[in-house]
């Protein structure tokens, strides 16, 4: 993906370096061993019928996505260890990634965020929150030269309370207070929407953390897309946007790293979507509750961002 472009830009001519970032949920990629922390569908050898050939079959799905989108950086949400994320990445092939991060997890927890990068990380630190399974990942990669800042996100579910968002925002916060001079991006699945809905569901996103259009202090990437555009999940009828692309205004002021702008987009290939035009998730009969039956990818789409490099 990595592309290089000269801009002939009167007076001057500027010279383009352009990757692509992008953050995935890929629903729930456990191994085929049994370490405690799985959910029961994800136990091995029981009634579910979860093993190595199953999981053989969904890398497969999973890398056929990561191949085609080609991002130069990803972030991955619900993968369950580093080890299953090297099988991962090496079913990817001649497109495999030669740096990944998987973070250190709290004892029993089940899957975590993790990311696969073209460019050398070098620095990672993680915040852990009380009370709360996942943590927040600062990892900093160097792009022709120049630092930039990824914090990975995976917050609670809608059903959680709103309170166990608010305290990943919070934790957020108290972090970005330390980037006042950095270039960072904010991504991941968020489980929450772009704007607030009844019963405060998106509030620790928006107001907290400030995030909305061009005039925000963090920009949401959804806002370059018509509203009826603007969807990462689908639950029954419902279509919304829980997964993000959040930039800081050091990434639009024309120096260093900037956003390309109108280059955010959702992932769409026709063969990850179900017959209603839904995303087609890992399928496992009887709604979950039976066996897996060894097709689908995710219940979440990608979303992919571009940025450059330009220098005068």
């Amino acid at each position: 993906m990595i592309r290089f472009s000269l801009l002939l830009l009167v007076p001057f001519v500027a010279f383009c370096f352009e990757f692509k970032v992008a953050t995935y949920n890929v629903e729930n990629l456990f191994d085929a061993h049994y370490d405690g922390g799985e959910y029961e569908e994800y136990i091995p050898n029981t009634k579910h019928h979860w093993d190595e050939a199953k999981l053989h079959q969904k890398i497969v799905n999973l890398a056929r996505v990561i191949r085609d989108m080609d991002a130069d950086i990803i972030a991955l949400e619900e993968v369950e260890n580093e080890k299953v994320l090297r099988l991962l990445n090496q079913e990817l092939g001649e497109k495999a990634y030669p740096y990944h991060f998987f973070p250190l997890k709290k004892e029993r927890v089940s899957v975590e965020s993790a990311m696969l990068s073209r460019f050398p990380i070098s620095q990672t630190n993680s915040m852990l929150i009380k009370n709360q399974p996942r943590g927040i990942h600062r990892i900093v990669v160097t792009v022709d030269k120049l630092p930039l800042v990824l914090f990975l996100n995976h917050w609670p579910a809608q059903k959680e309370r709103v309170e166990e968002r608010m305290a990943y925002a919070l934790a957020l916060k108290s972090m970005l207070r330390l980037e006042s001079k950095s270039e960072y991006i904010i991504l991941g699945d968020f489980n929450s929407p772009y704007q607030i809905h009844k019963d405060d569901w998106g509030t620790a996103l928006v107001r907290l953390l400030q995030t909305g259009d061009k005039d925000a202090l963090h920009y949401n990437l959804w806002y370059e897309l018509p509203e009826d555009k603007r969807f990462s999940h689908v639950y029954g009828k419902h279509k919304e946007a829980l997964d993000h692309l959040l930039i800081s205004r050091s990434l639009r002021d024309s120096q260093g790293i900037d956003y390309k702008v109108h280059s955010f987009e959702v992932f769409k290939r026709s063969y990850m979507f179900d017959e209603k035009g839904n995303p087609m998730r890992w399928q496992i009969s009887d709604r979950g509750k039976g066996e897996h039956l060894g097709f689908g990818f995710s219940d979440h789409l990608p979303i992919t961002a571009i940025f450059q490099i330009i220098t005068h």
